[in-house]
């Protein structure tokens, strides 16, 4: 451990871990044997590390040219065995996984991307750099995400699927392609999005699938989940990944 790095009480080093000077670790980490955390990355508290995950490592992009940039990992985040998060490419730029995230063995987050809070990125999971994974969201086994594609807030995005569309918020997709089912009713229930907010938001999706975007206009004026929905939609770039059976 390099003696310039800024470590918080309490937080422990495990034997074989390597943590560069320009590191800054938050109060009750762990970083576990073998775990290496490179120049320019920010951990927060009561975060467990590895062992063996490779943080703040240079990012896989023909467009990086040595400049100084950040990786931030937000409170409480578990990153397990060989996980491997990448700093951004840009200067001042970050990469940056949210609070009380889980990033499972072998999961690997590009440079540039965004991974919100309370997500699930079980093992082997690939994100494309300038990725969006939104809060609350769950990516199955072996998930791979195309660079400057976004998976919508408290979506499941099935294990072994691929997308180089957008995911929308509260959906279940797989598949590869990708394709929407329908909404991810268990992760909605377990975050209290049920009755009326739940039916609301199906009458959404389907407006959505049917391309009524008058219907889904009046759904969001009573309510936010509907607009966010709608606001996710008007932000994308790459598309929306679509629905099964067409739509």
């Amino acid at each position: 451990m390099h003696p310039d790095a800024r470590l918080a009480p309490g937080v422990r080093v495990e034997p074989g871990a390597v943590v560069e000077a320009d590191v800054e670790i938050g109060e009750g980490s762990e970083v576990l044997a073998g775990t290496v955390i490179y120049d320019g990355s920010t951990i927060g508290a009561r975060c467990r590390l590895g062992p063996y995950a490779v943080i703040g490592g240079l990012p896989m992009d023909s467009h990086f040219e040595g400049e100084p940039s950040l990786v931030v990992i937000e409170d409480g985040v578990s990153l397990r065995d060989f996980v491997t998060v990448n700093r951004a490419t840009g200067e001042g730029a970050r990469t940056t996984v949210g609070a009380g995230s889980l990033l499972m063995s072998y999961a690997h987050v590009s440079h540039n991307t965004q991974v919100g809070r309370g997500c699930v990125l079980t093992t082997a999971v690939q994100l494309g750099g300038h990725s969006e994974i939104g809060d609350h969201a769950v990516l199955g086994s072996n998930a791979l995400i195309h660079q400057f594609c976004r998976v919508g807030e408290y979506a499941m995005f099935g294990a072994a699927s691929a997308s180089n569309k957008d995911v929308l918020p509260f959906t279940m997709a797989r598949g590869n392609p990708a394709r929407h089912y329908r909404l991810n009713r268990v992760g909605l229930g377990r975050h209290g999005i049920d009755g009326e907010r739940y039916r609301v938001l199906e009458q959404a999706v389907r407006a959505l699938r049917h391309h009524d975007r008058a219907r889904l206009d009046e759904l969001a004026l009573d309510s936010p989940d509907v607009r966010r929905l709608v606001a996710f939609v008007d932000a994308s770039k790459r598309g929306i990944a679509r629905f099964v059976g067409g739509g």
